[in-house]
């Protein structure tokens, strides 16, 4: 496939390999993102750190319309804006110029993984990324009232033991796969390292998760070994319990499930899986 990154972009990923580190963090809207817990923890860390945007990938050839709707703004009956579904690139480098954090937000794509998975291994390739992060929300059999599930992936061998040594559960799976797989598979072949980091969401409630993004959040933080105010996540995540032990509160047939869950939470510690 021929190059695709702008001159200007190309030049700013190439200065990149002056840091020490360099680093992709990706989240993806749509089936890897139950609970909303991708898009709310990458979002989330990018609005934290200012990231800067680099590049708006065109999502033209990667996404069906009819399944990924472009967005309208339409005001007293007029139409204002339509923006079609895309992949933004952000980039942040820490004040002593020894960490680069390229950020990348946008749907999962629906058509032509190859050449999408190229494009993003490209950017990798030219930054001269080392590490891949992926986040992604998955709906689980598990209560809110206990501390969140995060079970992980990774795409070599010898980070099997660092998953071991940051306390993350390695997940037994096999079914179908979201593009965080394609990704990982492919940025193996490249000698690119590649982690996927799920948050397990319980399936009961259907509100953006704040809690279990805050929890996967912390974890990527310390991963990545930098700082974050988690202050306003973190607000979220109080208002949501809350609201959920106000509809506990409210509906007996809820509070039996819940309590069945952390029955079974406790005894099991629940499945491990990823979709």
């Amino acid at each position: 496939m021929p190059r695709q990154i702008p001159d200007a972009v190309a030049e700013t990923l190439k200065t990149l390999r002056e840091y020490r580190v360099r680093i992709m963090v990706a989240g993806f809207s749509g089936w890897p993102d139950a609970g909303s817990v991708s898009t709310l923890a990458v979002g989330y860390l990018k609005d934290k750190l200012d990231a800067e945007k680099l590049w708006e990938i065109s999502g033209q050839g990667f996404y069906d319309l009819t399944s990924t709707r472009p967005y309208v703004r339409i005001r007293a009956g007029l139409l204002i804006d339509l923006k079609l579904p895309s992949t933004e690139l952000y980039l942040w480098r820490s004040p002593m110029r020894d960490k680069a954090i390229l950020i990348l937000l946008g749907g999962e794509p629906s058509l032509d993984w190859e050449s999408y998975v190229e494009r993003v291994l490209e950017v990798c390739e030219a930054a001269g990324v080392g590490r891949i992060y992926l986040i992604g929300g998955v709906l689980d059999s598990v209560p809110h009232t206990r501390t969140p599930k995060i079970t992980a992936v990774a795409n070599m061998e010898h980070l099997r033991k660092e998953l071991r040594v940051l306390d993350l559960t390695p997940s037994d799976y096999n079914g179908p796969s979201s593009i965080h797989s394609y990704l990982m598979f492919k940025a193996r072949e490249r000698g690119v390292e590649a982690l996927g980091l799920w948050g397990h969401a319980p399936s009961y409630i259907s509100m953006p998760n704040a809690r279990v993004a805050l929890h996967v959040l912390r974890k990527l933080v310390g991963m990545l070994g930098i700082e974050l105010d988690m202050g306003e996540l973190e607000e979220r995540a109080e208002e949501l319990e809350e609201e959920v032990n106000r509809m506990m509160s409210e509906n007996l047939e809820l509070q039996r499930l819940v309590r069945a869950l952390e029955m079974s939470y406790d005894r099991e510690r629940g499945p491990s899986y990823i979709s």
